[in-house]
Parts: structure tokens; sequence; C-alpha cells
């Protein structure tokens, strides 16, 4: 029977209005081969212990990483300082990078951030110098994806909810320290270090280093560790127009550039019911409500490729009752007034045509 192919890019057209952005991506996308500081980059340890190479990167692919290579000195050994960027300390901000060490574990892993005189523990004191994490990777010769947070000036939590995380099973292996800002902070540097490692023989390699606002447009952790379906799949249907098969693209690198490159993330095939859960999983994945919490007007908004999954969305208090909403078939946006409503917890229920559904939370403060 006649197979009739197609290739569909997903995420190619949001409408969002919150801006997601690497506020490092400029400079990183211009890294190069080579050794020593480069623009945005500026190297901690000697020249000889910093260069830019191809190597294999935590999705198996040929990507440029920042290799550390220490000297016998008890001293920096490598990584960087990240220029200045401007922030606003009304909002939070993450920050992250995938780390490999190998051979040994002398020395100390680092990520961190910097903004003098304008990050607080999260008790509220003054911390001059701080590291979401100081130490050693769980385990060696394999890569850790490690995320920290900065949180707005205004935040009162006091639980740490960064993490060092396992890309073979998606899990947080390690929690890391979390800070906040303080009001009067405008600008913020990222840094990530092997220090005082003196064992020569040590390599520290560094991928994908990111700092960028948590306003709901942010890659998803699960999203950053690989595990969501590439974007692009490829359908495949038969001439009565039946899809036969659903599954990433072929991986075919080619020869690399000199230019740093974020991959496309494959994941590899899955049976038809592990790709059903990876498509609504991917819907899930670009669902954003803003502002939550609210104190009236609410919106919600999402990718209009998955449309076709949406049955009906329910807006309802925890006692079930229901709340009215703007929203029109075929649109990807939902409006909800919460103005007159008592403040409390509400719940957003996408129900799907296979019956399955896709719940989200919403604060009326």
């Amino acid at each position: 029977m006649k197979k009739i192919i197609l290739v569909i890019t997903l995420f190619g057209s949001f409408h969002f209005t919150v801006v997601a952005q690497n506020l490092l991506e400029k400079d990183y996308k211009n890294w190069s081969v080579g050794t020593g500081s480069t623009v945005g980059f500026s190297q901690n340890g000697g020249t000889s212990e910093n260069s830019r190479e191809y190597g294999t990167g935590p999705f198996g692919n040929n990507v440029l990483l920042w290799k550390a290579k220490p000297d016998s000195g008890n001293n920096a050994d490598g990584g960087w300082n990240g220029s200045y960027h401007k922030i606003d300390h009304t909002k939070d901000y993450r920050f992250s990078v995938w780390i490999k060490k190998t051979n040994s574990n002398y020395g100390y892993t680092y990520l961190g951030c910097n903004s003098y005189n304008n990050i607080l523990r999260l008790n509220g004191s003054i911390e001059n110098n701080p590291y979401f994490f100081v130490g050693d990777l769980p385990a060696l010769n394999k890569w850790y994806l490690l995320v920290g947070y900065v949180h707005k000036s205004s935040y009162t939590g006091t639980t740490n909810i960064g993490g060092i995380y396992d890309p073979s099973t998606g899990a947080k292996v390690r929690t890391l320290t979390s800070f906040k800002f303080k009001s009067s902070a405008t600008t913020v540097r990222h840094r990530s270090y092997l220090y005082y490692d003196t064992n020569t023989n040590d390599r520290q390699y560094f991928y994908a280093p990111r700092m960028e606002q948590v306003n709901g447009s942010e890659p998803s952790i699960t999203k950053m560790l690989g595990r969501a379906m590439a974007n692009k799949l490829v359908f495949i249907y038969d001439s009565a127009g039946n899809q036969k098969i659903r599954r990433a693209p072929n991986n075919s690198s080619g020869t690399p550039s000199l230019r740093a490159e974020l991959p496309d993330q494959i994941v590899t095939n899955t049976t038809d019911d592990e790709e059903i859960v990876d498509e609504i999983n991917l819907f899930e994945e670009t669902i954003v409500i803003f502002p939550n919490p609210t104190s009236g007007d609410l919106n919600m908004q999402w990718n209009s490729d998955y449309n076709f999954l949406i049955q009906e969305i329910i807006v309802s208090d925890m006692s079930g009752r229901r709340v009215p909403i703007n929203h029109s078939n075929g649109s990807q946006e939902v409006q909800v007034d919460l103005t007159r409503y008592p403040t409390g917890v509400y719940l957003v229920n996408f129900l799907l045509k296979d019956g399955r559904s896709v719940q989200k939370k919403i604060i009326k403060k």
C-alpha cells in the first residue's frame, strides 16, 4: 500500500505574550574551537587550562564543549565567569549548565552566579560569593544537568528547589542551594568552574550554559534533559489517510561547523502507547498560565498544533463548580475572570479526545 510521508515541525508558531530568552545565547553560539577566554565568557584559571573543542555531548552527538584541563597548582583550573546581564529583581531567574568530570574526584565542581552585594540567602542575609553547588558530581564520566535558582527580591520561601539531574533517569539526584535578589539588584552573571584540582589527568567538560528569566516560557527540565520528543516528528500515512507511524526523524549530523549549536534532542523509538503519552506531555509542556497567582484576570495559552487533542476545557473550584471561560474552538488561548470569585485553588482540566486529561492549578489571591 502506498504511503505518504509528512514532516511536521512542532513549536513553530507560538503567540505567547511572555518571552523566553537565554541571556547567554548570543555569546554561547559564538563559541569556536580555541583556547582561553571568548566573548561573554572570561576564563577561570590559565589559558592552557581552558579550551573549546568538539566532543560527545550529553545526547550522544558531536558538539562544541568547554574543557577544563587542570595544571598542578592548587587554584583555578578552568571554566568561566560570564559577562554581567541586566535583570529584573522582581522576577525569578534560572541558571544551568551540563557538566561531566573524568578521571578522578580531585578538586571541586562549581555552579554559581554573582551580583556583588545584591544576592541574599533565603534567610535574608547577604551572600557575596553565591554558589548553587560546590562539590563532586554524583559519578565520574557521566553528564549531569546542574540547575540553580535566584528568586525575586520579595520571595519569602525557604525551600531550595535547584538540583542535579541525571539524564538517563530524569531524576533529581541532588538538591542545590537557592538564593534571592536584593531589591537593588540590576545585573547578574553566570559562573561555572573546576577549582583546586591538582591531578593533571583530570578533565571537566561544560556544555550549553543558560541564564534566563523564569516566566513560563523557558524550556522545562524534562525538555532540557532530552526526555521529550524531538521538535520535528515524522508522520507516515497510508493512501487512505490512516496514520501508521509517528517517529523522530533520522539524526544525520554530517560534518560539524566551527560554531556551537544546540542540537535537536532526539528520542529513541517508542511503542504506539508511549508515543501517545509523549504527545500529551508535549502539549502540556506548551501550556502557559499567567499571571498565576492572579487577583482576577487570567490567561492560558498553548501551541495550536495540539488543538486536535482537545475535546473540552473546564475551569472549576475545588468543589467542582464551574467558572465561565472565554474560549472558541480552534483558538489556542483561554481568558478567565476570577475577580468576583473567592480566594483559593481552582482547577483547569483539558479534557482530551482519547479520554485522558491534562490538569493545571490556578491560585486566586
